[in-house]
């Protein structure tokens, strides 16, 4: 599969668990640069990559996140929180994508914060 003017910013394949994988595609001619967010990356619980793109006006993350339906919920939120910290300046945009899996509009465990 080609995408035609784009190039591959960011990824985390799965090495264990076939069929799954988070990246982000990225116009050619644009500048950015590769955040490397492996150590945060658990298969099926969080897996995850970042890319920083610098323009003349502001400097944008964008993050992109995978929950498996059977992940972990708490750790997910735990790593995604250590994950974005260091990533969070007053100058910086972040712009956080993805799925999650988690239904908060379903009344169960799996979608409650933990404390």
């Amino acid at each position: 599969m080609t995408f035609n003017k784009y190039t591959l910013g960011a990824k985390f394949c799965r090495k264990a668990n076939n069929g799954g994988s988070v990246c982000i595609l990225i116009e050619e001619n644009s500048y950015f640069t590769n955040i490397n967010m492996d150590k945060y990356s658990k298969e099926m619980d969080i897996e995850i990559c970042a890319i920083k793109i610098l323009t003349s006006s502001c400097t944008i993350i964008v993050v992109t996140i995978y929950r498996s339906p059977t992940g972990d919920v708490t750790y997910f939120l735990n790593t995604l929180e250590t994950a974005i910290n260091p990533l969070f300046n007053n100058s910086t945009n972040i712009v956080i994508c993805g799925d999650f899996n988690i239904n908060y509009l379903s009344d169960n465990k799996k979608s409650e914060t933990p404390c």
